[in-house]
């Protein structure tokens, strides 16, 4: 691809808008009954389950943004894609970074009650799978041929 302009996914939307946006709707939701989660206090079951999933979520997304910075190729999506990473959580999931962003919303929403939250969290899943993830596929099989395509063959796209 020679146009620098054409050499990404061609979002309709950076992926970080999406899990902030259902979290701030779920936060609004959160005002309608019914309230069927614990309430989060002290460290009942619920909240430190909900720890649990976003100390993973922030591992998957940090060690992944990591990895982009040592190959050297580029986090944001509106820019080319300059090398195909394999390492880390790589070695699980093509999307931790997008896996992160599932998890943090589940996460947070356990530790802070959001009923919402954990019913939007399917929805961020199948937001970032059908609107980003497809495209940026489509975009990697185009650049990188053979090479991806050999990645799609032995990781899964989520876990």
């Amino acid at each position: 691809m020679a146009d620098r302009d054409h050499d990404n996914p061609g979002l309709p939307v950076l992926p970080p808008v999406l899990p902030a946006a259902a979290l701030a709707l779920a936060i609004v939701l959160d005002w309608l009954p019914p309230h069927i989660l614990a309430p989060p206090v002290g460290f009942n079951l619920q909240v430190i389950a909900g720890a649990v999933i976003l100390a993973a979520a922030l591992w998957f997304g940090i060690s992944a943004v990591r990895l982009f910075g040592k190959a050297g190729t580029n986090v944001i999506p509106t820019q080319p894609t300059l090398t195909i990473v394999t390492g880390g959580p790589y070695r699980f999931s093509r999307n931790p970074m997008y896996l992160g962003m599932v998890l943090a919303l589940l996460g947070l929403s356990l530790i802070f009650s959001l009923e919402w939250g954990v019913i939007l969290t399917p929805v961020l899943w199948l937001a970032l799978d059908r609107l980003i993830v497809v495209r940026e596929e489509a975009y990697l099989r185009r650049k990188f041929g053979a090479t991806y395509e050999a990645l799609l063959d032995r990781t899964r796209r989520w876990l």
